[in-house]
């Protein structure tokens, strides 16, 4: 069965669709669709990944991945958690007004290009725990509704906070945007949050 239509299997609780350990090769463009448990946990991605609009109905494992050309999950809906732990973005990472309604994990993960991470929905936690911006990245108007954790977050060139609200905990300890000391960006200082601040 293809990967298209696996994804295209009705959610069935308590089961996962099973696409570990993959080598994608062709662009895989699966737009405003329904999407069953998938766990693509070290799958390589070598070709442009475009889920714009899709709704995650369950579990999103994505990780350990290396995307290897450009990704869009713009407009998406996590209905549960979306794990991108150690996932490696080598071109451009696009989550423009995504919705998670679980933890939005990207802890770990890498991203060597532009990261759009702006107008995004986290009703969990959005955890950036050692994650590293090698390119511009824009957090605008995202709203994280269940903290921020950014423990020893790297933003390496810039980062766009702009609008960006915490309601909850939030934890920026070890952070640094490039020619900022750890812990002491003003950029950082600039998050509109209603809870608790540790840096």
């Amino acid at each position: 069965m293809s990967i298209r239509a696996r994804l295209a299997q009705p959610l069935r609780r308590g089961e996962i669709e099973d696409l570990r350990g993959l080598r994608i090769e062709e662009p895989l463009e699966i737009e405003a669709a329904l999407l069953p448990n998938v766990d693509f946990t070290g799958t390589t991605f070598a070709a442009p990944l475009t889920l714009r609009g899709a709704v995650f109905q369950g579990l999103a494992w994505f990780k350990d991945c290396s995307f290897d050309a450009p990704v869009n999950f713009a407009d998406a809906r996590f209905l549960s958690d979306a794990r991108f732990d150690h996932a490696h973005f080598h071109r451009v990472a696009t989550f423009s007004g995504t919705e998670f309604q679980g933890v939005a994990c990207f802890d770990r993960a890498e991203f060597a290009d532009a990261a759009f991470l702006d107008r995004m929905t986290c009703y969990g936690n959005l955890s950036l725990d050692r994650t590293r911006f090698a390119g511009p990245a824009s957090l605008q108007d995202t709203e994280c509704f269940g903290g921020l954790w950014g423990n020893g977050t790297v933003f390496a060139t810039r980062a766009d906070i702009r609008g960006m609200e915490v309601h909850g905990r939030t934890w920026v300890v070890g952070a640094a945007v490039a020619g900022e000391a750890p812990s002491t960006s003003n950029q950082l200082g600039a998050i509109h949050r209603y809870g608790y601040l540790w840096s």
